[in-house]
């Protein structure tokens, strides 16, 4: 527990602020979007991940901390503080996302709140796994950032290749593409298995470094 309010001391208001920010948005785009724009799919499966990515690659860097060293060094585990600094910042921005999803539920009413939110955490988990992999692989700051910003950015032009059965099982907003069969919660498991898959990569990572 002291270990989690040190991070969250460490991780600053700003984040709070630019999450608080975000919500005042998605309440305004809520209200005053109109019927063409179908918030909970974009907002919540599209934009809200790759805030979470932004917010893992900001305020939860690693190796990019200027005592890297020092805590890799004392440190009992390397892993476990990666690992809280991760959930930090996760955990503000998704109770962030949780509140605009009511907002947006209840504004909006476009799907069930429990339909969003499942759209929501396995590609928000997966694009934060990332930017957490690439924290710890890579000393320069924003790189993370930069590099989950190309992937989402690719994603999202690469839309075509739903086209072909098998990259709906793996593409990360299925819903914003438009797919609402059963394929796309099968589409979330898997994005899942991934993301626990990239946590594995950062345990080795950790054990290696420490």
């Amino acid at each position: 527990m002291n270990c989690i309010k040190s991070e969250f001391k460490i991780v600053g208001i700003n984040l709070i602020l630019v999450s608080a920010a975000v919500v005042a948005l998605f309440t305004l785009l809520a209200v005053f979007g109109g019927d063409l724009l179908h918030l909970s799919s974009l907002g919540f499966e599209v934009i809200f991940p790759f805030f979470a990515a932004i917010a893992v690659g900001e305020w939860g860097k690693t190796r990019a901390d200027s005592n890297y060293d020092v805590i890799s060094a004392q440190s009992k585990s390397l892993f476990s503080w990666v690992f809280f600094r991760f959930f930090i910042v996760f955990a503000t921005v998704s109770l962030f996302a949780l509140i605009s999803m009511v907002i947006v539920h209840a504004v909006r009413n476009e799907m069930p709140l429990w339909e969003i939110m499942c759209i929501y955490f396995p590609p928000a988990f997966l694009l934060a796994s990332l930017s957490a992999l690439f924290n710890i692989c890579y000393k320069q700051e924003h790189i993370s950032t930069l590099i989950c910003g190309v992937i989402w950015l690719l994603t999202m032009i690469t839309k075509g290749l739903l086209r072909f059965p098998l990259a709906a099982y793996l593409y990360l907003f299925v819903r914003y593409a438009g797919i609402q069969n059963g394929v796309w919660f099968v589409n979330k498991v898997v994005l899942m298995v991934i993301s626990l898959f990239l946590w594995g990569i950062i345990y080795i990572i950790c054990r290696r470094e420490h």
